[in-house]
This record gives C-alpha cells, structure tokens and sequence, in this order.
C-alpha cells in the first residue's frame, strides 16, 4: 500500500534491498544469455499478484559513475526508456530523497500503468544505491486513463568492479493492480524477463551510443 506520509529510508533499508539483489536464496532463474540473467521469486500466497523480479547485467566497459547518471536522471529516462509515457520531479524531500511520477505503455490487452513514488539514493564505497517505493501525493492522484501501480519495494544496485566497469542489478517488488488476464498471471516469468534483459539491452547500447 502507497504511504500518506513519507518516509525517508535509513541505512536499513539499503542494506537489505543490498541483501536481495545479491541472494540467490528463492530465485528462479527465467533468462540467462549474453551476460543478462532475469530471476523471479514465485509469490507465497499463490493468489497474489505481486511480481518480484530481479535481472542482473555485466557491463565491462561502462563505468558505474555514467551507469549511475543514466539511471538516476528522469528526464534523460524518455532518451531510453522505450516504455516511458511520461515521468516528472514532483518535490524535493531531502539531499537524498525525492517524490516523483512515472506513467508506461503495457502491452495490449493491458492497460497502461502510472506510480508515484519516494526515491532515494546511496552512494558506498563500493556500489551505488537507487530505491523507490509507492507514496501518495494530492496533486497526483490516480488517473481514469491509467491503472495505479504499486511498487513496494524497487530500485538499482550498480556495483564497482573497476574504473571502467561494473554490474547493475534492477530488483522490483511491483503489484500491477487492476484486471489482469489468467494467461498473463499463469506465465508472468515468460512475460517479464523478456522485458527486462532488452531495457538492458537498449540502457547498455544507448550509454555507448550517445551518452558523453
């Protein structure tokens, strides 16, 4: 559930969405070529219909800096983010903390989704940390045109493993709401990580095409 009044993470928070991007524990892998693997972690309650997914890619020429930039600038995001609808800074909660809004295209016969989120960042020694989670907002509320997502828990964990490299890890705890057909429930796994390894397919070739 989207909270009424934010809450800015605390190191806690980091460090066990750390833990998950970096367990194997629970994982089902559904994709693993060319360097991108996309794992899923089936619900417990098989009624729910929560997705948590995780996709994992090495980039061996691009430094986490640049990986880092690409990611946490939401207007670059339209540049190559080919879901993106419409994405915006709402407010500014600290020096690591923001609330924005994110609407995307779904693929028929789905209908296209929006979510406000709380963002925050963390930059460690070793790895850098971008987290949202679902928040409500007056002047956001939800749309007749568009199906209120929930994401519970979602973010990036981009680790150093050199000047010029590093891995980036997407994790996403996400309730699509609203009606969703059977098939699309019953194969979640074969309609996500599809999705997943060509947004890194294209993040990674856009920052080596465009990005100074």
């Amino acid at each position: 559930m989207a909270l009424e009044v934010p809450q800015i993470p605390d190191d806690s928070l980091f460090l066990s969405f750390q833990a998950q991007c970096e367990s194997s524990e629970g994982w089902v892998s559904s994709y693993s070529k060319g360097g991108i693997g996309v794992w899923m972690k089936p619900p417990s309650d098989k009624t729910s219909l929560i997705h948590t997914c995780k996709g994992c890619m090495t980039f061996p020429d691009v430094s986490a800096d640049t990986v880092y930039d690409v990611l946490h600038d939401i207007e670059y995001r339209k540049k190559w983010d080919v879901n993106v609808i419409e994405t915006r800074d709402i407010a500014l909660l600290s020096a690591n903390a923001d609330v924005g809004y994110y609407s995307w295209k779904c693929p028929k016969p789905l209908k296209n989704r929006d979510v406000v989120t709380l963002r925050s960042w963390l930059l460690l020694d070793d790895c850098y940390m971008i987290i949202n989670f679902s928040v409500k907002h007056s002047s956001y509320p939800p749309r007749k045109d568009l199906v209120r997502a929930v994401s519970l828990l979602a973010g990036y964990l981009i680790k150093i493993t050199g000047p010029n490299s590093c891995i980036l890890t997407y994790l996403a705890q996400v309730d699509p709401r609203g009606s969703l057909p059977k098939w699309v429930v019953n194969k979640s796994s074969q309609f996500l990580a599809p999705k997943v390894s060509a947004l890194f397919h294209i993040l990674y070739n856009h920052i080596l095409q465009f990005y100074p």
